[in-house]
């Protein structure tokens, strides 16, 4: 308890002391074994990434998005060499339109920015797992 108090003394002291902090910057997206929410203006950014991608189409209202977000989730970290985007098909309509989701939940595995393979539905969970593999072994 004692060493807490001192550590947030001492973080507390460097703020008051206007210390910089240097910050690591890359010019490279690098974010593999992570999840992240992508929107209409930022899925093209995030998914022009040369790690290999895979992209979650779902929605709020969809059950069986529920029941794959899990797995799929835990697959990608695990892999720890794919990137998983989420995009609400709701609230991202110009991405959902661009790739023609018809249905949902719809996976799309992307690399260099371009799609190259997907599943539409919540497979079981070998399946899942089975293909983040796949697409991580193209990193």
């Amino acid at each position: 308890m004692n060493g807490l108090r001192l550590l947030t003394r001492n973080v507390n002291n460097i703020a008051r002391t206007g210390a910089q902090v240097r910050a690591f910057q890359s010019s490279s997206l690098v974010f593999t074994g992570k999840t992240h929410d992508a929107t209409d203006d930022t899925f093209k950014t995030l998914v022009s990434s040369k790690e290999p991608i895979l992209v979650d189409f779902h929605a709020d209202w969809c059950r069986p998005c529920h029941m794959l977000d899990p797995i799929i989730r835990k697959a990608v970290a695990d892999s720890g060499a794919v990137t998983l985007l989420r995009v609400d098909v709701d609230e991202c309509p110009q991405v959902a339109s661009k790739f023609q989701i018809a249905s949902i939940p719809c996976v799309m595995a992307f690399k260099d920015g371009e799609p190259v393979e997907k599943f539409v539905g919540a497979l079981p969970k070998n399946a899942v797992v089975d293909f983040v593999t796949k697409h991580a072994g193209r990193a």
